[in-house]
């Protein structure tokens, strides 16, 4: 009687997972987000636009992620588009990409950060988880080769270095 039990809840079990496998593959199908192509990043309003897919590549080189700290993830995500109806089929196993930014000020300071620019709805789901985010960085010529469209970042430090 008890392994009849035991088999009848195994059995469930199992119809529950393949439905819910089912119904995540349906919900990535039916995804607006999940689109093939080449893709890009905007930041500040479209000032920078980045390669995702070149960023992608080059961090397919073996580097080792790096988990990136818990505050740093709330703030990608808080100051991010993020469509819920996609976080809930991302995969978090895959890094994010961090690249660098310069940005001009009208004084002439120059601002060097780093900005998420891959990845915020996977590190959304790692939040809703609960779970460490790690992320590849990109170096600052790697970060230049991957902008697009964005203040002239080498301009940017020759003027910065013919000051100092």
């Amino acid at each position: 009687m008890v392994t009849a039990i035991k088999r009848k809840k195994k059995v469930a079990a199992k119809r529950r997972q393949v439905a819910a496998n089912v119904q995540e593959r349906t919900s990535r199908e039916n995804c607006p987000h999940c689109r093939g192509g080449s893709e890009s990043f905007r930041y500040m309003k479209s000032i920078y636009r980045f390669d995702i897919d070149k960023a992608r590549k080059l961090t397919s080189d073996g580097r080792e992620p790096v988990e990136l700290e818990p505050d740093d993830v709330r703030f990608s995500v808080d100051t991010s588009r993020i469509y819920p109806q996609h976080v809930k089929h991302v995969n978090p196993e895959f890094p994010g990409i961090i690249a660098h930014i310069w940005y001009p000020e009208p004084d002439g300071n120059v601002l060097h950060g780093h900005v998420l620019i891959d990845g915020h709805h996977r590190a959304a789901r790692c939040l809703e988880l609960g779970r460490p985010y790690f992320v590849h960085l990109l170096s600052e010529d790697e970060s230049r080769a991957v902008l697009l469209d964005g203040p002239n970042i080498d301009e940017i430090l020759s003027n910065l270095n013919s000051q100092i």
